[in-house]
């Protein structure tokens, strides 16, 4: 399943007139950094202005004005699966709940992008890397991979101070998993 870039500015558009807005945080982040024309995979949100968990009703209207279908993440919270310009897309709408944690500051520190004439908040190519590092799970390390790949042949830049500095923002433990599983992917921090 893949959908347009066009498809997600309409996908941000429609979900902010029905109040729910955010930050992209998943695979979608470096497929806009690479510039792909078009993404696979879902659409994950971290809301800003709505919680996924507590605001059921906001969600459930939405989805009923885009003629999406509800059901859950793996997190248990909301999920759309919509079709919008003759695409399929799903939607994963995220919050911080239970080990699903991401630190104010990254959120607030998302670069904004737009596509067409729809401004669209996504997560700096930094703090996806800290995140995906963070996770550790097997299909992760493989995005890491990937990315470290790109990363080291110039294909895309990042700023490794900005990384450094992200680890300031989890305990001690956390930070140094992080940093070690960054330097087990290739990763010269």
């Amino acid at each position: 399943m893949g959908f347009k870039r066009e498809t997600l500015a309409e996908v941000i558009s429609r979900l902010r007139s029905n109040g729910i807005d955010g930050v992209i945080i998943g695979s979608t982040v470096y497929m806009i950094y690479l510039k792909l024309k078009e993404f696979e995979d879902d659409i994950d949100i971290f809301t800003t202005t709505i919680s996924p968990t507590f605001d059921e009703d906001i969600i459930r209207e939405a989805a009923k004005k885009l003629k999406c279908i509800v059901g859950q993440t793996e997190w248990g919270t909301p999920q759309l699966r919509c079709h919008f310009s003759g695409d399929e897309v799903t939607i994963e709408l995220h919050e911080n709940i239970y080990d699903f944690y991401i630190p104010n500051k990254i959120i607030e520190d998302a670069k904004t992008v737009s596509i067409g004439s729809v401004d669209i908040k996504i997560l700096r190519l930094e703090d996806y890397l800290v995140l995906k590092a963070k996770a550790g799970r097997d299909v992760d390390f493989e995005d890491l991979r990937f990315l470290v790949d790109l990363i080291n042949s110039k294909d895309l830049s990042i700023n490794i101070s900005k990384i450094i500095e992200r680890l300031n923002l989890f305990d001690e433990y956390e930070a140094k998993l992080i940093r070690k599983r960054l330097k087990e992917v290739g990763l010269k921090i």
